[in-house]
């Protein structure tokens, strides 16, 4: 077993393979989930298009069933499928075997306990880092591998939650980055008629950069894929499925923050007075919206096991992360990238209006500049300096989840140091004057440049969306 288990996140697992993650570390992973969580019965496994998914996906099945646990193997799938699959009769957790938006090199597991229950580092991934390290083994009799259709169980049960008259559309461009989308997405759009056309539909080989629907190179490409044709909506899904990015009928990105505040509008118009969470990256449109409805705001750190419970603690109606994650409370308070896009389809439906068109009225009253990756050669430091020189003249600084300034003449800033990869990101929001932003966010971008890791123009990241 490997020294230094540095794969260990705050909420979830995640490395390079196979310098991080490797096989034995796999097998060993099935072994100590089984006896820290105490696992009986069944447990659902499933892997990504990775490359090294197969051979880490077997390795883990080899140490559930030496545990004892009988196995349900969900082959290739999406992450959402194990969030179903832990809802089941006798199914006790589900993993997948995943790195979700990161690049082809990396991979992980996605964990989750019954009925959906996410766990973190410091709610059981840390002492199963510690009986890795001790190289804890279980002894007994092994399990079985058995089949089970998860998969077609979960196509209908999606199926019932929506009304096929309500899911109507134009043409609609779906990109699933090679990743796992279309082995839910094909069959969802022919049992409503949904008529698509695909771009990187197969899961296999995915892009250098990741199977992220948010890289510049990866919006041009969907951005030239949809002029081709006459779109209403374009839908793209990142490796595991499990973060869901829309565009309007033009090609062009719509911002996730905004799709947070629809979707919060849309549940507390039919749910008043409902939780909803939220991170706090950007926030002003989504307290807005919540307090427009009468409704209760829930803040959260980023990464899917917070939001989670924060969802399930609040009995939440709906949650948003501007990764592009969509949690839902009757879904189990997890995150689905299916049902983000179907509600969608029937959000718009509902009031008979384009996505663009409705983004363009709230960009008037709020606006915003994509997140910008930093790479800092000392972050603590870089923190530390732009800390004391805005937090004189800040109308407010917050340390929730990284750090927040509100500053004079409306317009607002945050850093915070990624969960899942070595750098710091940076989100700039204002009401109304998108010039001003861009100019104090160019301000701030210049009193980081000491402590810049890398050549990328920072600057060239600095516009409105």
């Amino acid at each position: 077993m490997k020294a230094n288990l540095k794969a260990f996140r705050l909420g979830d697992v995640r490395g390079l393979y196979p310098q991080d993650i490797d096989e034995t570390f796999a097998l060993a992973f099935g072994h100590c989930i089984a006896h820290q969580f105490n696992l009986r019965g069944t447990v659902a496994v499933g892997h990504d298009m990775r490359d090294s998914g197969q051979v880490l996906h077997e390795q883990l099945i080899q140490g559930l069933l030496a545990s004892g646990l009988d196995v349900v193997d969900m082959g290739l799938c999406a992450t959402e499928l194990g969030y179903f699959a832990s809802t089941l009769p006798n199914i006790t957790a589900a993993v997948v075997v995943t790195a979700s938006h990161n690049p082809p090199a990396y991979n992980g597991f996605k964990l989750v306990l019954s009925d959906g229950q996410p766990v973190t580092f410091a709610t059981g991934l840390g002492q199963v880092m510690a009986l890795m390290l001790a190289g804890h083994r279980n002894k007994g009799p092994s399990g079985q591998l058995r089949q089970q259709d998860i998969r077609g169980a979960y196509i209908s049960y999606l199926k019932a939650r929506f009304d096929g008259a309500a899911l109507h559309s134009g043409m609609i461009a779906l990109n699933g980055l090679n990743g796992t989308a279309s082995t839910l997405a094909h069959d969802l759009a022919g049992a409503f008629a949904l008529p698509v056309a695909w771009l990187r539909q197969t899961p296999g080989a995915m892009p250098i950069e990741g199977a992220d629907p948010l890289m510049p190179r990866l919006q041009a490409e969907m951005c030239a894929f949809m002029q081709q044709q006459t779109f209403d909506l374009g839908v793209a899904w990142d490796g595991d499925c499990d973060r869901c990015v829309f565009f309007d009928g033009s090609g062009r990105l719509v911002p996730t923050y905004y799709i947070v505040g629809l979707l919060a509008q849309h549940y507390l118009q039919a749910s008043p007075g409902g939780a909803i969470v939220f991170d706090t990256k950007l926030c002003w449109n989504t307290l807005d919206i919540i307090a427009a409805n009468q409704g209760r705001p829930v803040r959260s750190e980023t990464g899917h096991a917070f939001m989670k419970q924060h969802m399930r603690n609040s009995q939440a109606l709906y949650g948003g992360e501007l990764s592009s994650h969509h949690y839902f409370g009757d879904f189990f308070a997890c995150d689905s990238g299916m049902i983000a896009w179907l509600k969608i389809i029937e959000l718009l439906n509902s009031v008979g209006r384009q996505l663009g068109d409705i983004i363009n009225s709230t960009r008037s009253r709020i606006c915003c500049t994509p997140e910008i990756n930093l790479q800092l050669h000392d972050p603590e430091q870089a923190l530390q300096a732009i800390e004391s020189k805005y937090g004189q003249r800040a109308v407010n600084i917050d340390h929730f989840d990284g750090l927040s300034f509100e500053m004079p003449g409306d317009w607002r800033f945050t850093l915070r140091q990624s969960k899942t990869e070595s750098m710091v990101r940076l989100n700039l929001e204002g009401r109304g004057n998108c010039d001003r932003l861009l100019n104090e966010g160019a301000e701030v971008l210049h009193s980081l440049t000491p402590y810049q890791a890398d050549t990328s123009d920072w600057q060239n990241s600095l516009f409105i969306q």
